[in-house]
């Protein structure tokens, strides 16, 4: 249950309390210590979160899009995105730029006979503009343009993406919009749900307190091993939730010590004797509390 402690939380480096000037030195050291078949090939800011995003406006080109390189040693060329990886970068397909690296032959993948091997090498947005079929308006002919920017308005949803997804268009005329690429299509697996039936309700519940799942079928359901689910804690997760101890004072312990004397002691029964006692003293206070009642009603 290490959840219980953020301890060494405040051991581990946090990127965004490091000064600038410090940031060149940490970022040659991550390069000294990975192999070049690893290590990201676009620029990496250490103080800025460099996953990809699931946000179409920040993708800006999707799996799928025709590119034109404008940059870098295959310019001119015109491949499409293959996929998206850290830091804004876009991997091409054969067309784009590639990269030769050596590869340990505990990495080796199958089928895979040397050591040296061609990667496809990430490119930068700045370097690539999205290639888009337009009509001409004077000739009616279909022209095929590279976009130098684009912009994003409105959303519809998109039946392909099952999601809201934004207006793609050329920046400074919204209406020449531009559509996002078809994502490639996903078979229904065995479990699948029909779209028209996914919202038909099949389950009624019977009763409210009693399951309809039979005892002896939750094994097959959850996992019985699980460490959520025991009833047991180790002596270090009980030592972790035991709060500890108040220390006692003096005057605290001197108390105690009397009342643990005090519980050694005999204990006495009453006799005959005590019991009179106690029966003539109870008698003389009702006389006294029904005299005292008749002098208060003659006032």
């Amino acid at each position: 249950m290490s959840y219980l402690s953020k301890a060494g939380s405040r051991f581990r480096l946090d990127y965004k309390r490091v000064p600038k000037h410090r940031l060149p030195y940490f970022l040659k050291l991550q390069n000294e210590t990975q192999p070049a078949f690893i290590r990201s090939q676009m620029e990496v800011d250490l103080q800025q979160d460099g996953s990809v995003s699931e946000d179409p406006k920040k993708l800006k080109y999707l799996v799928g899009d025709r590119v034109l390189i404008v940059k870098g040693p295959k310019t001119g060329n015109i491949c499409k995105v293959s996929r998206h990886v850290e830091y804004g970068g876009y991997i091409l397909d054969e067309n784009g730029p590639s990269t030769t690296v050596v590869v340990p032959k505990q990495f080796w993948t199958e089928g895979q006979k040397s050591h040296v091997v061609t990667f496809p090498k990430a490119v930068p947005e700045e370097n690539i503009r999205l290639v888009a079929e337009i009509e001409d308006e004077k000739t009616q002919q279909v022209k095929t343009v590279a976009v130098d920017n684009l912009e994003f308005k409105g959303e519809y949803f998109d039946e392909d993406y099952k999601k809201l997804m934004p207006y793609r268009s050329v920046f400074g005329d919204s209406e020449l919009v531009i559509p996002w690429p078809r994502p490639d299509p996903v078979e229904d697996g065995p479990l699948s749900t029909e779209v028209g039936t996914v919202r038909e309700r099949t389950h009624f519940v019977q009763s409210l307190w009693k399951d309809d799942i039979p005892a002896d079928a939750m094994d097959s359901i959850r996992n019985p091993h699980s460490k959520w689910r025991r009833g047991k804690l180790t002596k270090t997760e009980v030592k972790k939730l035991t709060p500890p101890e108040m220390p006692l004072t003096e005057t605290k312990k001197a108390y105690l010590s009397e009342r643990s004397e005090k519980k050694k002691l005999p204990k006495s029964n009453m006799t005959e004797e005590m019991k009179a006692f106690l029966g003539k003293k109870i008698r003389e206070h009702e006389e006294w509390k029904k005299e005292e009642l008749l002098r208060l009603q003659k006032l």
